[in-house]
């Protein structure tokens, strides 16, 4: 250990990296070097295992899709919730790693509620939770080296699995030795200057990892040879080991393409950290993962299921089998805090790597958000993600993927949504749960509210899923129905004065369009229109039910709640034929396990309102 390492064992901070030490400290800077110091925790390591976990963000007390509250992401979870909702999951009771929060506050002799939404109370239980694992593995004793912190560390990672606790662990070492420094969404600035040559303690012996995957092989991570990529398995394992019948997680096997054609990428935001996130995905009753997550802060990329297998990922089992899900870390209301230059970089270059390896057209039918993907089934309609949402820079990212979009204005029969993005700031409110409605900080976005009619004070467009009483639509975050994105195009209705109108989500949506500052041309789409009064619309292209071959329960096909009235006009995609894989669990024997079935219909997907649905060719023309 160095010289710098031993004084610092004590708890006392170095100032960070371009910071000089007679700077003010920030409330929370103090608030970690307090903490260290009351528990014994080397004020570095603290920092550095808190900006893994959280970045020093402490999201307004508000819980992660992980469960965790506060800059220390201490967990909680509704036990009991889970097990009304699915029996299976009992023995989650049994994880620490899901309720740190409860244990935390103890240690700390508060209420976890306290611990919740204060962040100085949340930074000293998670002190006092490090210390207490340490002491654990230690005899009772704290580590007398920086390294020795490791498996304490590892501990507090959240995951359930040795592979991915390592990887967080070493991500802390790896952050020691650099240094890092920030300002917080809420204007707190952090650091810590870099410790070098820390040689961390890697045996994990004694903790409470389970390593069920040492004796596997796992394969070399895909990834274009310049970025930085690890490979970590998600779990594929049932959630109860003793009823492999009962439910499984978190991907299908599957042999794409060669059964079923990889045809799109979808872009996610993780709602929580990155290390949360791959832990989330080591869990098997977490019931979804993705291919791949990449960090925020340096783009560092960590393939968690093999692409020719089916990721559970998009919300609809259409988009599962034909796609591939990246997860960036981020939360969709603090947009540009986490949208980095490095992740864009490292995204762009991941994303070209497989769209050239698959085929995959780099536009935006092809390259989309989850946001832009649509239930498949008619219930599920109104209730989809939102994600990456309203600040992914899409404009910038297609820049990236060399696939830009036209940088003319305007279009007479066919416009691309593309407004300028570094002015276009539209106003958005968040509401969360018990809490009062907020206007987000004003920030660059990537949409045009749509209106019900050419003026500034009319209603925003509503849509019949999302609001069923008709009332109008709103500027809050997950409400998609008045929402035209970036490079998504559309059919021009009508021109009048500086207004646009395109056809969208059956009805005329007017957008301010002066001069056509916020559109482009997209002359080459193809547009079709119904042959019909009230054509259907779906979520997935299935065979019909009379396709299915004997011994497999057929799916039916429902109609979405939209309608394509006769007349309108829309952008449609690829036409494709139908399909349906069934696929289960392949520790239980069923012989129709990995069936491809496949239709005689065609479906065409089309540029319906901000999502993308699918309408039989047969219920199409030429526009």
């Amino acid at each position: 250990m160095t010289a710098a390492a031993t004084g610092l064992l004590a708890g006392a901070a170095q100032p960070a990296a371009g910071t000089s030490p007679d700077e003010p400290r920030s409330t929370e800077q103090q608030a970690f070097e307090s903490a260290a110091a009351e528990f014994g925790v080397p004020a570095p390591l603290l920092l550095a295992t808190s900006y893994q976990l959280t970045r020093w963000e402490d999201h307004r007390g508000e819980q992660s899709k992980a469960g965790g509250y506060g800059p220390m992401h201490l967990t909680e979870v509704d036990f009991e919730q889970l097990r009304r909702e699915n029996p299976k999951l009992r023995k989650l009771a049994d994880n620490p790693t899901l309720h740190t929060l409860t244990e935390a506050a103890e240690l700390v002799d508060l209420p976890p509620e306290q611990v919740k939404r204060d962040p100085a109370q949340n930074i000293r239980a998670g002190a006092a939770l490090l210390a207490e694992r340490a002491k654990q593995l230690g005899d009772g004793q704290l580590p007398n080296t920086l390294g020795g912190w490791y498996p304490a560390v590892a501990e507090l990672s959240g995951s359930p699995q040795a592979s991915g606790a390592r990887s967080f662990a070493d991500s802390v070492y790896e952050v020691l030795d650099s240094g890092r420094s920030r300002t917080t969404s809420t204007g707190q600035q952090v650091g810590f200057a870099k410790i070098p040559e820390v040689t961390p303690d890697r045996d994990l012996t004694g903790t409470n990892l389970a390593d069920v995957q040492a004796a596997r092989v796992e394969p070399k991570a895909e990834c274009p040879a310049e970025l930085d990529c690890k490979y970590i398995p998600a779990a594929y394992a049932p959630t109860d080991p003793e009823d492999p019948t009962g439910g499984y997680g978190n991907y299908d096997t599957a042999n794409r393409p060669k059964d079923v054609r990889i045809n799109s990428i979808v872009i996610h935001d993780t709602e929580t950290s990155y290390q949360s996130t791959i832990s989330l995905f080591q869990n098997p009753a977490h019931g979804s993962a993705s291919h791949y997550v990449i960090r925020s802060s340096d783009g560092e990329v960590t393939q968690m299921v093999p692409t020719k297998d089916m990721a559970w990922h998009a919300g609809s089992w259409d988009r599962n089998m034909r796609s591939i899900g990246i997860e960036h870390e981020g939360w969709a209301a603090e947009g540009g805090t986490w949208y980095t230059e490095q992740m864009y970089r490292s995204s762009a270059q991941l994303v070209k790597y497989l769209a050239d390896k698959y085929d995959i057209p780099l536009d935006r039918e092809h390259i989309l958000g989850h946001d832009e993907v649509s239930a498949d089934k008619p219930e599920q309609a109104g209730g989809e993600h939102y994600d990456p949402g309203p600040y992914w820079d899409w404009a910038h990212y297609m820049n990236l993927l060399d696939a830009p979009l036209d940088g003319d204005t305007g279009g007479d029969d066919v416009v691309t949504i593309f407004p300028r993005f570094d002015t276009n700031r539209p106003v958005v409110t968040e509401c969360p749960p018990k809490e009062e409605c907020r206007e987000l900080p004003s920030q660059p976005a990537n949409f045009l509210y749509l209106r019900s009619a050419p003026r500034d004070d009319a209603p925003l467009l509503s849509s019949a899923s999302v609001h069923p009483d008709g009332s109008p639509g709103t500027t809050r975050i997950e409400d998609w129905s008045a929402k035209a994105t970036v490079g998504r195009q559309y059919a021009v209705a009508e021109r009048r004065g500086d207004w646009l109108a395109l056809w969208f989500d059956g009805k005329k949506a007017w957008l301010r369009d002066p001069g056509g500052v916020n559109t482009a041309p997209a002359d080459d789409a193809e547009l079709v229109t119904p042959v019909r009064a009230d054509v259907p619309t779906y979520g997935m292209a299935l065979p019909d039910a009379d396709e299915f071959p004997n011994g497999l329960d057929p799916l039916v096909i429902k109609p979405l709640p939209y309608k394509l009235p006769q007349g309108q006009v829309y952008v449609a995609g690829r036409a494709s034929r139908a399909i349906y894989y069934n696929v289960g669990y392949d520790g239980v024997n069923d012989p129709n396990n990995h069936k491809v079935v496949l239709g005689g219909e065609t479906y065409v997907p089309i540029s319906y309102n901000h999502r993308w649905v699918y309408v039989k060719e047969s219920d199409l023309e030429e526009a």
